[in-house]
């Protein structure tokens, strides 16, 4: 049940970052300058965003399942518009259409695994999800930069739509949203407390919250992953190609360094929270790492050594996986109730980064440029990339400020023991 959802969650990341391995094409075919590739690659998460909290109120309401299929459909639809699409709008319209189906994967596959999983080893299946989500943002690497140079970008991401049709009848035929449906006991709370809770108006349960917490929870969480998605999704490769003179396919290789980074810190950060029982120490430890990160990277201190700047990236990518403890904490805060609906609170807020910070990116780029143009395609100084890694820290920084405000709580780690595994 998981593996079915984790899979959705693999397409969705790896439409995500495409727009990194592909933006020489689409600044030649779609959009022109830094800024509109920035809108471009964003529109996907505009959408996800916009259909977080909906998607969380629907899961909690009537299971993921529904949810699942109509996503996986949706998103072979938008998949094929923007393969096929010949203008920006086009393309923004089915980069829109991904990103809304996308907000399902992460959510619902949290929420499977409340009632598939021991809340003992939540964080550690968040990691192992991320993981998972992020070896799609891999394949979005020098896979799809290999293959598109041989066939063409629009055949494969066209084809990758084929992937999502598979994954629906697998939704349709084989996934089920309890293990009751299979003839198991569930880990989800009692079903008198669901019950309970499902006809609260959405006011009353936003009043019922620990407001305070989640909002310093939710601000922390903006830049660590979106100044991760920024690199590894758009602004890494120009940005190596421009530092180093690297061929694409080469700085498209490297640029993975940062996802596979970021799977390996999930797997990291997640079982770490359990083992310890805490879950602000690991979140707030990989956000001052990614700071550190890009301080050195707005000083240009490693800009003399291509693999000092590459091991710099990939630990960043490590670092980001620190946001894994991000949804088990949201949980924690709210007894385990309304568990759709609180990763999707976190899960905005993890969105929000990667709304502003690729846009951004790309507005100082604009502002910086000398007005070089090679081929076509506007080329950046690497002064102005260092402008905008300056901007990052300065995001991160703040986030820091907000987890570390946080207030700690019991996890699911110093509570007793539970009975025996019931699925």
């Amino acid at each position: 049940m998981w593996g079915l959802a984790a899979a959705f969650y693999l397409f969705g990341f790896f439409q995500r970052v495409t727009p990194a391995a592909l933006a020489n094409e689409l600044a030649k075919e779609l959009a022109p300058t830094a800024t509109a590739l920035g809108w471009l690659s964003a529109t996907y998460f505009y959408c996800y965003a916009l259909m977080q909290l909906p998607s969380g109120l629907l899961a909690d309401r009537y299971g993921p399942r529904r949810l699942f299929i109509a996503a996986t459909a949706a998103g072979a639809v938008g998949t094929l518009l923007f393969a096929w699409a010949q203008t920006f709008t086009m393309a923004a319209i089915g980069r829109g259409i991904i990103g809304g189906a996308a907000a399902v994967g992460w959510i619902g596959m949290l929420k499977l695994a409340a009632h598939w999983f021991s809340p003992q080893k939540f964080a550690s299946i968040s990691g192992l999800s991320l993981a998972v989500g992020t070896s799609g943002a891999v394949l979005a690497g020098f896979p799809l930069r290999l293959l598109s140079d041989e066939f063409g970008w629009r055949v494969v991401v066209a084809g990758s739509a084929g992937f999502a049709v598979i994954l629906l009848l697998g939704m349709i035929f084989i996934l089920r949203d309890d293990p009751v449906e299979r003839g198991y006991r569930s880990w989800a709370p009692a079903p008198q407390t669901e019950d309970a809770l499902a006809p609260m108006r959405l006011r009353d349960s936003i009043a019922s919250l620990p407001m305070r917490d989640l909002v310093l929870l939710c601000l922390g969480q903006t830049a660590v992953t979106g100044s991760m998605v920024m690199m590894a999704g758009l602004w890494g490769v120009p940005f190596l190609t421009t530092a180093f003179e690297l061929s694409g396919r080469t700085a498209v290789a490297l640029t993975s360094l940062i996802t596979v980074g970021f799977a390996l810190g999930s797997l990291i950060f997640g079982p770490w929270s359990d083992r310890i029982g805490q879950r602000k120490k690991p979140m707030l430890t990989g956000t001052l790492c990614v700071l550190l990160g890009f301080i050195i990277l707005a000083t240009g201190i490693t800009f003399q050594s291509l693999w000092i700047t590459a091991l710099l990236l990939w630990l960043i990518g490590v670092s980001s996986g620190s946001m894994a403890v991000s949804f088990a904490y949201g949980k924690d805060l709210v007894g385990g109730h309304r568990t759709a609906t609180i990763i999707a609170l976190v899960n905005l807020s993890v969105t929000v980064g990667s709304i502003g910070l690729q846009p951004l990116f790309g507005i100082i780029l604009d502002w910086r440029w000398d007005g070089l143009i090679t081929d076509g395609i506007r080329r950046y100084d690497i002064s102005a990339f260092q402008w905008g890694f300056a901007a990052t820290a300065l995001w991160l920084a703040l986030a820091a400020l907000a987890q570390w405000q946080t207030r700690d709580v019991t996890t699911p780690a110093r509570m007793p023991e539970s009975t025996p595994p019931r699925a």
